[in-house]
C-alpha cells in the first residue's frame, strides 16, 4: 500500500511540488521509435529474411518449372522448401532435429524421384504438410493437425501475404511522406539514367541487353501469364516461411458436448438388436460360405447360362463391400460387445466369415483374370481385398485387447500409407503386360490393344516378349512412345524412364 510522504514545516506550495522526494520508481516516458519485444519488432526482423528467401523460391519454382517439362525438377523444389521451413522455424532445430527431418523429406519425395505422377506427387505434398505441422507444434504434432495444415497452407496464402505486405509499409500519411519520398527518388533516379545512357554507349553488352528490353512485351498474353505464376507461387509458398499458431490454430482439441439424456440411436442399436443382428448375420454369411466352397470345388453346379468367369466377376466387388460393412458395424457396437462374452464370440465368428468371403473374393477375381487378362482396375481391386483383410485382422486384435477406435484408425491409416508407398516403386504398366504376354497360351490371345496402350513402361515386358517368341506386338505404336519419353531436359528425369531409356538404347 502506497504511503503518503509528509515533511513537517515545509510550506505547502512546496511540499506540493515535491515529486522528486518520491520513493516510488515511476515509468520512464515512452520513446518514440520503440516497439514491445516479441511484437511487431520480431516480425519485422522476420520478414526481413523471409522475403529474400520468398524471392529465391519463385525464382527457382520459374527456372524449374515456367514452360519447363516436369519430373525430378519437382523432388528438387520440394527439397529446397523442405529446408526452408526448417530454415524458418519458430524455434531454432538442432543438429539432430534437421537430420530427422531432413530425412523424412527425402523419403516423402522419392516416389517423385522414381516417377512422377498422382501418387507420387500426394506423398511430396503430404511430406510437406507434415513437416509444416511439425515445424510448428514440435512432439504434440498429430494427424489431426497435419491435416488441418495441409488444408490451411494452400487456402491462406493470399490473404496472409497481403496482410503481411500491408503491416510492412511505413505507418506514413500520404501527404508529405509521399511528397519526401518522391523528392528523395527524383535525384538518382535521373542521374541514374543518365549514367546508364553513357555506359550503355561504351559496352555493348549493356547495349544489346538494354535494346532486348521491349516496352511492348507487356501487353502481350504470355507476359501476364508468368506474372501470374509468380504471383500464385508467392501466395502458395507465402504461409510455409511464417508459421505461426496463429492462425494455423491450437494444438488443443475442442472439447465434445456432451448431450445429456439417452442416445436417440439406443431405439435401433442396444446389446438385444445387436446380439440379434449378429445371429442373422452369421446365418447368412454361413449360407453364403458353404456355398462359395460347393462352387469352388466343383461340388455346385452354377446356373444355366452362367460362365465361371461370369461368376467370378460378379461376386469380387460386392463381398468386398460387404467386408467393410460389417467393419464399421463392429466399430459402431465396439462398446456393447466388449462387455458380453457371448456378442464377442459371435463378432469373431463373423469376422472369420467376411476374411474367408475377402480370400474367396481373391479367389474369384483371380480366375477371371485368367480368363479375360489383368487391367489397372483389376490390379487395384487385388490391393484393394488386401487392406480390407488387413483391417479385419487389425479389427480382432482391437476388439481381443480392447483398444479404442482412435488405435484401429491409425493402424488402418498407416497400413494403407505404407502399401500406397510401396506402389510407388512399382512397374505396373511392365507388370500388366508381362502378365498378359505370358499367359497368352491360356488366353484367346493377348489383347496387344490395350498392351501397346499401356505406354513406355511396358517396353521392356514386350520387348522380352517379342524376342522370345520372334511375333511382333506393338511395332511403331512402341517406339513412337518411347520416342515421345525421351529425356531431353535434366528437369523431366525420372529414375524409370531412365532406366527404360537406357535398356531401348541398349537393345537397338
Amino acid at each position: 500500500m502506497r504511503q503518503e510522504l509528509v515533511i513537517h514545516g515545509v510550506p505547502d506550495s512546496i511540499r506540493l511540488d515535491a515529486w522528486w522526494l518520491e520513493t516510488a520508481a515511476t515509468p520512464p516516458p515512452a520513446q518514440k521509435g520503440r516497439r514491445p519485444a516479441g511484437g511487431p519488432l520480431f516480425a519485422s526482423l522476420r520478414m526481413r529474411h523471409a522475403i529474400p528467401l520468398l524471392g529465391a523460391l519463385v525464382a527457382l519454382a520459374d527456372w524449374l518449372f515456367w514452360d519447363q517439362p516436369a519430373g525430378i525438377s519437382f523432388a528438387v523444389f520440394a527439397l529446397v522448401l523442405s529446408a526452408a521451413i526448417l530454415a524458418m522455424k519458430p524455434r531454432r532445430p538442432t543438429a539432430r532435429e534437421w537430420a530427422a527431418a531432413l530425412g523424412f523429406a527425402v523419403l516423402s519425395n522419392l516416389p517423385a524421384a522414381i516417377e512422377l505422377q498422382f501418387l507420387s506427387v500426394l506423398f511430396s505434398l503430404g511430406g510437406l504438410a507434415c513437416l509444416a505441422a511439425w515445424a510448428v507444434y514440435g512432439p504434440a504434432a498429430s494427424e489431426r493437425l497435419a491435416l488441418r495444415t495441409a488444408l490451411r497452407l494452400p487456402t491462406i496464402g493470399a490473404a496472409l501475404l497481403l496482410r503481411d505486405a500491408v503491416r510492412a509499409l511505413p505507418a506514413a500519411g500520404l501527404g508529405s511522406g509521399l511528397r519526401g519520398q518522391a523528392a528523395s527518388l527524383a535525384l538518382p533516379l535521373l542521374m541514374g539514367a543518365v549514367f546508364l545512357m553513357l555506359l550503355a554507349a561504351a559496352n555493348p553488352l549493356l547495349e544489346e541487353l538494354l535494346a532486348e528490353l521491349d516496352p511492348g512485351r507487356l501487353f502481350e498474353l504470355q507476359f501476364w501469364l508468368r506474372i501470374l505464376f509468380w504471383t500464385v507461387m508467392a501466395a502458395l509458398l507465402w504461409p510455409c516461411l511464417n508459421l505461426s499458431q496463429a492462425w494455423l490454430g491450437s494444438p488443443a482439441r475442442p472439447a465434445a458436448l456432451q448431450k445429456a439424456g439417452p442416445s436417440r440411436a439406443a431405439f435401433l442399436i442396444n446389446p438385444v438388436s445387436v446380439r440379434n443382428s449378429l445371429l442373422l448375420f452369421n446365418l447368412l454369411f454361413l449360407v453364403q460360405t458353404v456355398m462359395d466352397l460347393g462352387i469352388l470345388t466343383g461340388g455346385v453346379s452354377l446356373p444355366k447360362g452362367m460362365s465361371y468367369a461370369s461368376y467370378a466377376h460378379r461376386g469380387a466387388y460386392p463381398l468386398v463391400v460387404t467386408a467393410l460393412l460389417a467393419g464399421v458395424f463392429t466399430l459402431a457396437t465396439r462398446s456393447m460387445i466388449g462387455a458380453d462374452r457371448a456378442l464377442r464370440a459371435l463378432v469373431y465368428l463373423w469376422l472369420a466369415q467376411n476374411m474367408f468371403l475377402v480370400l474367396t473374393a481373391a479367389i474369384r477375381l483371380h480366375h477371371y483374370v485368367g480368363a479375360y487378362a489383368l487391367t489397372y482396375l483389376r490390379v487395384a481391386a487385388f490391393i484393394w481385398m488386401a487392406l480390407v483383410l488387413a483391417g479385419l485382422l487389425l479389427t480382432v486384435v482391437q476388439i481381443h485387447r480392447g483398444l479404442g477406435t482412435a488405435w484401429l484408425l491409425r493402424r488402418c491409416f498407416a497400413v494403407l500409407l505404407a502399401t500406397l508407398y510401396t506402389c510407388g516403386f512399382v512397374n505396373f504398366a511392365g507388370l500388366i503386360a508381362s502378365y498378359n504376354l505370358t499367359r497368352a497360351s491360356t488366353l484367346a490371345g493377348p489383347d496387344t490393344y490395350y498392351i501397346c496402350s499401356l505406354g513406355a513402361g511396358a517396353y521392356p515386358a514386350i520387348h522380352a516378349y517379342e524376342t522370345e517368341t520372334g511375333q511382333q506386338v506393338c511395332g511403331s505404336a512402341m517406339h513412337y512412345d518411347l520416342y515421345k519419353n525421351t529425356i531431353t531436359n535434366w528437369r523431366e528425369w525420372g529414375f524409370r524412364r531412365w532406366r527404360i531409356q537406357a535398356y531401348y538404347q541398349q537393345q537397338n
